[in-house]
């Protein structure tokens, strides 16, 4: 009885240890998660009509920040291309702003009205194009960490739109050249909109089954695997108070 017990067991913390050794079974883009929910920088952003604050632009409709510079030889003109074909099939152009702004300091209000003019879009009551000299504090705000390459002459960044609903909150980013899906999702987001979720895993779910550490990217035991495994301890256990029991009423002879 115990013999077969402790193979019971060995057995079932074999299966365990290697739960806990798979890799986790989503990938999360949590660079995307980062910032969200907090207040952008109200930064002082000049444009074609006047100078303003960037809470007087969202205040007003939310915003969708699109973040360029116009000597970029990479992402940047793939990304405009590609937001304006797709916003053109999206019925909502009253419910938000495309703010497009450069984070270069080379960049005048020139030349960003030249780059307006090259995508067709300098008539586009929607699309806004514009710079600012308090650039630093707004990618702090956001989490936007352009990186410069004194050789090629060019930043290193990621193509990035970023939502900002009509009180300044941060409701999504997106990472890359996404599809009308995406996009449609962060016009809802920004308009505050209720959308079903599943939260990201974070050190304050208590019941969860395993925490992922994003850092590591491995596994640990959580209290909601404790939580399912102890009906099965617990028969565990009264088995073995039972054969313990049974074997004092009974010793062989």
């Amino acid at each position: 009885m115990l013999k077969a017990t402790y193979i019971f067991l060995t057995i079932l913390l074999a299966w365990v240890s290697e739960l806990y050794a798979q890799p986790p079974a989503y990938n999360y883009n949590l660079e995307e998660e980062t910032n969200i929910y907090k207040h952008v920088a109200d930064i002082k952003v000049i444009t074609e009509e006047r100078n303003v604050h960037l809470s007087e632009i969202y205040s007003e409709r939310p915003v969708i920040l699109v973040l360029v510079f116009t000597r970029c030889t990479g992402v940047c003109n793939p990304l405009l291309m590609r937001l304006k074909e797709n916003f053109a099939f999206i019925n909502s152009r009253s419910e938000f702003t495309i703010l497009v702004l450069s984070f270069d300091p080379r960049d005048s209000l020139e030349d960003m009205q030249s780059m307006a003019k090259r995508f067709t879009l300098e008539e586009d009551p929607q699309w806004r194009f514009a710079i600012s000299r308090e650039m630093d504090e707004l990618n702090q705000s956001i989490g936007f960490n352009p990186v410069w390459d004194s050789r090629r002459k060019q930043f290193d960044h990621a193509a990035l739109l970023v939502g900002v609903n009509k009180n300044g909150f941060i409701t999504k980013k997106l990472i890359g050249l996404r599809n009308q899906e995406a996009l449609t999702a962060m016009i809802r987001e920004i308009n505050d909109v209720f959308i079903p979720s599943y939260p990201l895993p974070n050190n304050k779910q208590f019941f969860s089954c395993f925490n992922y550490d994003p850092a590591t990217g491995k596994n640990s035991p959580g209290w909601g695997l404790l939580i399912l495994s102890l009906p099965s301890m617990l028969t565990l256990l009264l088995v073995l108070v039972i054969g313990n029991i049974y074997s004092h009423k009974h010793p062989r002879s």
